[in-house]
């Protein structure tokens, strides 16, 4: 059992931004596309989105695997 947060808001983080990256591919592509002349469309501003929030589960993984790493089993002195 985990009893740390911060890796646990790192996953809230990263499903907010999926379902920001969604809502903006799916509900405002046709607006950004109509406001911007079609030189940036909602896929996009929606695959930023999603390498960060990529990006954010890597921080989550890393933030709860780095301590079993520092461990004298894995290197002795």
């Amino acid at each position: 059992m985990l009893n740390e947060l911060r890796p646990m808001w790192y996953y809230v983080l990263a499903a907010v931004l999926f379902v920001l990256s969604q809502l903006d591919y799916f509900l405002l592509s046709k607006v950004i596309c109509r406001v911007r002349r079609p030189k940036v469309d909602g896929s996009f501003i929606a695959t930023i989105l999603e390498t960060a929030a990529v990006g954010v589960l890597y921080l989550a993984w890393r933030s709860i695997t780095e301590e079993s790493w520092e461990d004298e089993v894995y290197y002795p002195r």
